[in-house]
């Protein structure tokens, strides 16, 4: 899911749980989506799993081989009353979301939502719809839901109206509107309801949790890139997020992992992560960079990076100077970069974009990768064809640098993205992108593997690598 760039509405409520003392952490399991939704007999595994990499001895390339079919196959979706897992990570790329899976009103209405730290409101597809797009769970009625209630234009909770009167003339209840950077929607009424998390943190068992008097947005007018979702599940840094209404119950920390989002069926138990609300213990490998906070975009994740190293080399040009904008400047609000897990590539500024793109381009030549000179390659505008006649390749690594020495090692999968062209052919491109209205992302493509925690608590973000267990 994009960043937003409109929230035409504030309403803060407070939340509790049914138990007298609420659990200090919450930690919900992930499955990879493949899990629940399995491929259709005969059906073939992403072109993305038959990519075979192996670190070189010096650690600064991989070697890469090639199956012999590089055709890609898209999984069939099964119907939805094979939803068996609370949290779910690895749509097929061409969604590049994934999501958690909730209870939604008493009694509770399965919800797949987006799980997004790019915005703060929890908001569903509702019945009645004026428009709504295809999901894959049952739509939410509030009709039917004993808890759910309407919070009315006089509340003092119904307040920070931007650009519309944000009051439902007929009913007198609190309207509100969100508007996402790649053009998605959702409208409705901003109401209070009871969400249900399944707990996977006690010992191998599963208990739900409830939370009720939740803030959400009930959509009856949605529409846009959504896919399959019931809506969001808003993890940003605003008063509306999750994180920050139930903060009396968890404290202002929260981490994930995302996992690989190519995984086999058969592999969904190896390629689980998860999401934890609360402060769990650090793996080890873990490194913070400190959190900055943007006065011009204060609900997001921002970050300063330090650079970027291809091959094993630090990519000096595009990296320095006052125009670099890898570093925040809250002045202007300009630079840093955003983790954003509804957003699947990264973005950096042109400049470093295409000094990161020219390194790796000479490296991966001179490993025997070739460079496809045709377009019509989605958005990318750096693939090359792996094909060597069964011989291997050599890619060059790449590693991010953030302030504080909080470095990412990311493996090949995470910046080589499978796209089969206008040929039928898969070739992998570099997933990285020139970002546009100064916004630097750090997308989920880039972060699945890695344990992320925002810890707005103590002010910093960390990455750990290799815990989706």
């Amino acid at each position: 899911m994009a960043l937003p760039n409109l929230l035409l509405l504030l309403c803060i409520v407070s939340i509790s749980a049914d138990a007298t003392q609420p659990p200090r952490t919450l930690h919900v399991p992930v499955l990879h989506r493949n899990a629940i939704f399995p491929p259709a007999p005969g059906a073939t595994p992403s072109s993305s799993r038959r990519l075979r990499l192996h670190a070189a001895d010096d650690a600064t390339h991989y070697t890469v081989q090639l199956a012999p079919s590089l055709h890609s196959t898209a999984a069939d979706d099964d119907d939805d009353d094979r939803l068996r897992s609370p949290v779910i990570s690895g749509l097929p790329f061409d969604s590049g979301e994934y999501f958690a899976a909730i209870g939604v009103g008493d009694p509770p209405t399965r919800a797949l939502v987006v799980i997004d730290t790019g915005s703060d409101l929890t908001w569903l597809q509702c019945a009645p719809c004026v428009r709504c797009y295809r999901q894959l769970t049952p739509l939410y009625d509030p009709r039917r839901s004993g808890s759910y209630s309407p919070i009315p234009c006089a509340s003092t909770r119904c307040r920070g109206v931007l650009r519309y009167p944000g009051c439902d003339p007929r009913t007198g209840g609190c309207l509100y509107m969100v508007v996402y950077g790649d053009g998605s929607s959702s409208t409705g009424h901003l109401a209070t309801d009871r969400l249900v998390f399944p707990d996977g943190g006690g010992g191998g068992t599963t208990r739900a949790v409830h939370h009720h008097n939740v803030t959400l947005g009930c959509g009856h007018n949605n529409g846009g890139l959504l896919e399959s979702a019931a809506g969001i599940l808003g993890v940003g840094r605003g008063a509306l997020s999750f994180p920050a209404q139930a903060a009396a119950a968890y404290g202002r920390v929260f981490s994930y992992c995302l996992g690989d989002r190519a995984a086999r069926a058969e592999r969904a138990a190896s390629s689980a992560g998860y999401l934890v609300f609360g402060r769990a213990p650090e793996p080890p490998s873990t490194a913070f960079t400190p959190l900055r906070t943007n006065p011009r975009r204060p609900g997001l994740y921002y970050v300063d990076m330090a650079g970027v190293s291809v091959g094993g080399e630090r990519v000096a040009a595009g990296f320095s100077g006052p125009g670099a904008g890898l570093a925040l400047d809250p002045a202007t609000g300009r630079g840093g970069v955003v983790v954003d897990s509804g957003t699947a590539i990264s973005r950096l500024p042109g400049a470093a974009y295409a000094a990161v793109r020219d390194a790796f381009d000479a490296r991966a030549a001179a490993g025997g990768a070739r460079r496809v000179a045709h377009a019509n390659l989605s958005v990318f505008d750096a693939c090359y064809d792996l094909r060597r006649g069964g011989a291997t390749v050599r890619v060059p690594s790449v590693v991010l640098h953030f302030a504080g020495g909080a470095d990412m090692a990311l493996p090949p999968a995470n910046y080589l993205v499978p796209v089969v062209g206008v040929d039928r052919r898969t070739y992998f491109c570099l997933g990285l992108q020139p970002a546009e209205d100064d916004l630097n992302v750090l997308g989920n493509v880039q972060q699945q593997g890695f344990g992320v925690t925002f810890d707005v608590e103590r002010g910093r973000i960390g990455f750990a690598p290799n815990v989706c267990v």
